[in-house]
């Protein structure tokens, strides 16, 4: 009985242990890290910060370079949607842009997030899509 109960107090003080605070979070770089779409507000796409992604447009910034995109893998937009990741990579243009270069069902597309604010659990982003930067 007394083995039972300090697995079940150790198998929970784990799993409390695995919380938002273990994300690795680069001080230097607060856009390195997983990005899941939260909400659309003004314009503006908003994403939170995670350790994995979930079935809806998500970013992983990897600070190589490169990063994955999970967004709709087929042209339909009509629900259910399908999610895959798309390799790609980025590269910050100034203070508030970033170009992305990145696959996608069709081909390779490329645009630039405009970003509105960035802290270390909040992303607000525009897409910017310029005649030159359209998809493939």
């Amino acid at each position: 009985m007394k083995k039972t109960f300090l697995s079940i107090v150790f198998l929970f003080s784990l799993l409390a242990a695995c919380s938002m605070d273990d994300i690795q979070i680069d001080p230097d770089n607060l856009l390195i890290g997983i990005w899941n779409y939260s909400e659309y507000q003004d314009n503006s796409l908003i994403f939170t910060r995670n350790d994995q992604f979930i079935d809806n447009l998500c970013y992983k910034f990897n600070s190589d370079g490169t990063m994955t995109e999970r967004k709709n893998s087929g042209f339909c937009g009509t629900p259910p949607i399908t999610y895959a990741d798309y390799p790609g990579s980025w590269t910050i243009i100034n203070d508030t842009l970033v170009e992305i270069t990145v696959g996608y069902w069709g081909g390779t597309t490329r645009y630039k997030l405009d970003i509105e604010k960035l802290d270390k659990n909040s992303l607000t982003a525009i897409f910017v899509y310029e005649d030159n930067l359209l998809p493939d």
